[in-house]
């Protein structure tokens, strides 16, 4: 289990936040330059009609609101931007540049809180 996400995760219980917490999380990384089924045209916007920003950009489950701060462990902090059609509440997929989606150093399982909201 991950100190640092479990820190997090306690920190936003404490504070009245609303946030949700998974040991060993579904992570995997998409790449939207990549067209296909890394992205519905146009490529170079969310579903959130946001533009994906590498390093900040994640899709989520229909169940987490756009705007959610997620932590990944050992990939860092993301913002729920977009949408997936495999993608369940409990998932994450990052948003990477072609060239570390072919790398695939990102997909695995890891510790994930989902900070939905802090008072």
């Amino acid at each position: 289990m991950s100190i640092t996400a479990l820190a997090i995760y306690l920190v936003c219980i404490m504070t009245g936040g609303t946030c949700l917490f998974a040991e060993g999380a579904h992570v995997t990384e998409y790449a939207p330059l990549m067209g296909g089924i890394n992205c519905q045209e146009p490529c170079e916007l969310t579903a959130s009609m946001t533009p994906v920003l590498y390093g900040t950009t994640a899709a989520c489950g229909p169940g987490i609101p756009f705007g959610t701060r997620v932590f990944v462990d050992q990939v860092g902090w993301r913002t729920c931007l977009d949408r997936g059609g495999a993608i369940e509440d409990d998932e994450v997929d990052v948003a990477v540049l072609p060239a570390e989606y072919l790398q695939r150093g990102i997909s695995g399982y890891h510790d994930v809180v989902w900070v939905m909201e802090v008072d």
